[in-house]
């Protein structure tokens, strides 16, 4: 059966607006292949949905043109690389924007500019999933990380804590330097 809502992979955004239409859906994480990239596999080896919906928003300002705007809520958890541990950590990722679309680049950055609203050029149709993947890849943390790591990271089997044991039992290779330059 085919659908006749709008095509998320080819969004008319002007009369997406205009209509204050909107849609949602649930995408595989895989098929966001940049973010999908970024991700590791989680422990129960399920990658999760992106759940996601857009609203279209059409506002006419009094003397003024007409404004389109997008509203785009998305939520997901990704499961990235613990930089502590090196473990997998899932991560809440959870975006909620609204975007202002204008008629061309140079106008979209002359108010991008000056405005605290994101703004972006009015695009023939607009890949949703595409900017959906776009505003969760921005909301990734810098540093992936655990609140408290399950455990500590090994090296050579040993764990974390008995390296430094490990490490004061083998000879410094700059005591041999320093034996040489004593002459000893």
């Amino acid at each position: 059966m085919r659908s006749t809502g709008p095509d998320p992979a080819r969004l008319d955004v002007a009369a997406f607006a205009r209509a204050r239409a909107s849609l949602e859906g649930r995408t595989p994480l895989a098929r966001l292949q940049r973010l999908a990239e970024m991700a590791v596999v989680p422990a129960d080896g399920v990658a999760s949905d992106v759940a996601w919906s857009a609203q279209g928003l059409w506002a006419r300002p009094a003397g003024g043109a007409p404004q389109m705007r997008l509203h785009l809520v998305a939520r997901a958890t990704v499961w990235l690389a613990c930089q502590r541990c090196l473990q997998p950590a899932a991560h809440e990722l959870a975006v909620d924007r609204t975007l202002r679309f204008v008629a061309g680049e140079d106008e979209a950055a002359r108010l991008d500019e000056d405005s605290d609203e994101d703004v972006l050029a009015l695009p023939r149709t607009l890949d949703l999933e595409g900017l959906i993947e776009d505003e969760l890849i921005l909301a990734l943390p810098i540093v992936p990380r655990h609140e408290a790591c399950p455990q500590p990271l090994s090296f050579n089997g040993e764990a974390a804590t008995d390296i430094t044991a490990a490490d004061e039992t083998r000879a410094s290779p700059f005591a041999s330097l320093a034996r040489l330059k004593t002459g000893q």
